[in-house]
């Protein structure tokens, strides 16, 4: 019985506070995009701006400018004794800016980076890493879609 009253008490209190799930709406910006403007990386750029939802309007009169600039670095943290790679660092850095008639609205750069241990099998490695990119691609274009939102 007591569990059944807390539970509703929780449910009572969740409804009268105003949830709404993050990632109910997709795009609610308050003017559409209108054009995109992309630097850097182009498949970053694109898979950002697929994952967020934003199209671009052309017709509209007025309406946002996004330009993305994307940087992937992959380095060798350290070496072996016989001077071979042995740790290696995927870096991503994507700079948002948000233009409204050369007035910014909001900008902001994002940072994400992994490291991992070099592999014999050099296709392997190749594999993994593309996975990584992935990834940090992904964690990037939520930490937008956040940025965005609020």
């Amino acid at each position: 019985m007591l569990k059944k009253i807390s539970l509703l008490l929780m449910l009572c209190s969740i409804i009268s506070c105003g949830y709404e799930p993050l990632y109910l709406k997709k795009n609610d910006l308050n003017k559409p995009i209108k054009s995109f403007k992309f630097e850097g990386d182009q498949k970053t750029n694109k898979i950002i701006t697929s994952f967020l939802g934003l199209k671009e309007n052309k017709n509209a009169k007025t309406g946002y400018e996004l330009t993305l600039i994307s940087k992937k670095k992959l380095e060798i943290i350290s070496k072996d004794k016989s001077g071979n790679p042995s740790v290696y660092r995927t870096s991503l850095i994507v700079e948002l800016i948000l233009n409204d008639k050369e007035k910014i609205i909001k900008q902001k750069e994002f940072h994400t980076s992994f490291t991992y241990n070099n592999s014999q099998n050099k296709f392997e490695l190749s594999q993994y890493q593309k996975n990584i990119e992935t990834n940090l691609i992904s964690e990037i274009s939520e930490k937008i879609f956040i940025f965005l939102k609020s």
